[in-house]
């Protein structure tokens, strides 16, 4: 029962994060022309590239736009990231495309102030992704990408992922647009990160401490580098693997699913706050 209340809880926090993300983008950002980054600033460049050649009738398509983008990242990245995390994604991204579509979007900024507006904007969207990562899930687009590059490669991570998509989006911006307005969407971007950072502490450094009898857990299964070896149980007298591994606290529920889906019975401790002083440890923001 409590299990069941822990999701439905984390449902209702994925479903109010996305809401407010896109209550900030929709009533205090797009009004004045500006744009966010990661997979949401991808889908409101091609909805206005598609804008010239399709008359939407003055909907608000982006957020259909930032669905069917995140459909191939999702199907792409179903074997490489946890199922748990995929699943809250999914709905997050949902969540956020059917929000960006029924919010209105005011004809006229209800924030005299440019600077104001990006502000409010930053704050309030920041907390609602920060309430998403909290969740154990993100808004999809680049996190998704950032995620499975971990996976796949030795030196990727999210915010490496995330910087180079910036760079493209706000490059694109720099083509199309004044300066001025690539100018404020920079500043959004900070104002935005710096929020979402302080609602989500993905920094702190988790350690892991794994006891179970069975094969399976290692680097290739986590993309974590593993410690192990072997105890005896002072009662039973039997063995017993011992695992630990330091992983940031936003990988610790993706990373405690893995390991009971391989052993359901496997007994693990998380310590926070940990520090690492050595070694080939990477922060994966």
């Amino acid at each position: 029962m409590e299990k069941i209340k822990s999701r439905w809880a984390k449902l209702a926090v994925i479903i109010a994060g996305s809401f407010l993300y896109t209550f900030g983008m929709n009533y205090f950002l797009i009004p004045y022309g500006l744009y966010s980054g990661g997979g949401v600033g991808i889908a409101q460049v091609l909805t206005y590239l598609l804008g010239k050649i399709i008359d939407f009738g003055g909907k608000n398509v982006y957020g259909i736009v930032y669905f069917l983008i995140n459909i191939p990242l999702l199907v792409l990245a179903w074997k490489g990231i946890g199922k748990g995390f995929l699943v809250k994604t999914l709905i997050g991204s949902v969540a956020i495309s059917i929000f960006a579509s029924i919010i209105p979007i005011p004809a006229t900024p209800i924030v005299d102030s440019v600077v104001a507006s990006v502000l409010i904007a930053g704050i309030i969207t920041g907390f609602g992704v920060g309430l998403l990562l909290v969740a154990g899930g993100s808004g999809g687009g680049v996190d998704v990408i950032g995620m499975w590059a971990a996976r796949k490669f030795k030196n990727a991570s999210v915010g490496k992922i995330s910087l180079y998509v910036n760079v493209v989006v706000y490059a694109s911006l720099l083509l199309m647009f004044d300066i001025e307005i690539v100018i404020y969407s920079l500043i959004y971007m900070v104002f935005f990160t710096l929020m979402m950072d302080r609602v989500h502490y993905q920094n702190i450094t988790v350690r892991l401490m794994i006891f179970t009898k069975q094969e399976g857990i290692d680097q290739k299964q986590t993309g974590r580098g593993v410690t192990e070896w072997t105890g005896v149980g002072a009662y039973t007298k039997e063995e017993t693997k011992i695992m630990i591994c330091c992983i940031n606290k936003f990988e610790t529920a993706e990373f405690v699913e893995i390991i009971h889906s391989i052993d359901p019975k496997a007994f693990v401790i998380a310590d926070e706050g940990v520090s690492v002083m050595s070694g080939n440890f990477e922060k994966r923001l």
